[in-house]
């Protein structure tokens, strides 16, 4: 669940991004706001999940993400893990308004098709609501 930093030249692995020891079980997608000091990161699943196609199964034995991931920018600091819950499996973009001082942002769940609101809260915590609720439909096939 880490991120890798790449030699702007070569493209080649140079170190980690965030220290060892604070790693998140599983990466996806990331977005950052310099002017808060503050990076959110989401999660997909393990690589061997997904490989040989999805399977209902690997979701139970937990083997999918449900949380975002609050981090200190400049310090590669996690401050804060949010747990989306059953409805926020496999949350992926991650997405600040595109204003440089918005502290509100968005990311989609693709198992369940909702959308949840990240935001900064006035105590300097962070939280998460669904905004966006689909209900799932039957398919045969």
């Amino acid at each position: 669940g880490g991120f890798a930093l790449l030699d702007g030249k070569t493209f080649q692995v140079t170190e980690t991004w965030e220290p060892q020891g604070s790693s998140v079980p599983f990466g996806y997608d990331f977005w950052y706001q310099p002017r808060h000091n503050v990076m959110v990161s989401s999660e997909w699943g393990e690589p061997n999940a997904y490989r040989n196609g999805f399977n209902p199964a690997d979701v139970a034995s937990g083997r999918y993400g449900q949380s975002l991931h609050v981090w200190q920018w400049q310090e590669r600091k996690l401050i804060q893990s949010l747990d989306l819950g059953e409805e926020g499996i496999m949350p992926l973009e991650v997405r600040f308004l595109h204003n440089p001082e918005a502290t509100i942002g968005y990311v989609g769940a693709a198992l369940s098709s909702n959308v949840f609101c990240f935001y900064k809260q006035d105590d300097g915590t962070w939280a998460a609501k669904k905004v966006i609720d689909f209900p799932s439909k039957k398919v045969e096939g």
